[in-house]
């Protein structure tokens, strides 16, 4: 899992040269998982989580290239200012890492003109919405598209 730590400090040093960090002991653990599943991460704010998740879907999914992983993270917030805050936390990362080109973020959010997340279903992506705007989008009824684009 040496690896892991590697890339967890890689996806945390900035561009303005800040040095990375090692991941707690719990995030090296979510990151050891090999199988995706239902987990309950109970661990107070602040403490990374959206951090954790993040870099552990990375490093399985387009640094490993195991496919077991989901092509798609998807998450699923109750506030605009949530959805805001995690985009901005998962182009940092992308940044960091030097993986725009690769994975591509998208904030689904009412009176914001979507990008076409739909239209490259096989590219990694990150979906970062609230509950109203992922649903109707994955119904193919998003919330201000056109007709044409359902």
């Amino acid at each position: 899992m040496n690896d892991f730590a590697n890339f967890f400090k890689s996806a945390t040093t900035t561009a303005a040269s800040v040095a990375g960090f090692a991941p707690r002991q719990w995030q090296a653990d979510l990151a050891a998982r090999k199988e995706i599943g239902d987990q309950l991460i109970r661990i107070p704010t602040g403490e990374g989580k959206t951090l954790a998740v993040m870099v552990a879907w990375l490093f399985h999914r387009i640094k490993c290239n195991n496919q077991d992983w989901p092509i798609r993270l998807v998450w699923c917030l109750p506030m605009r200012a949530l959805v805001e805050q995690t985009c901005n936390e998962a182009t940092r990362l992308l940044e960091n890492l030097g993986w725009q080109k690769e994975v591509s973020v998208h904030q689904l959010l009412g009176g914001i003109t979507a990008q076409r997340w739909y239209q490259e279903p096989d590219r990694p992506a990150i979906l970062v919405g609230t509950q109203d705007m992922l649903l109707s989008r994955s119904l193919n009824r998003g919330y201000g598209m056109g007709r044409a684009a359902w």
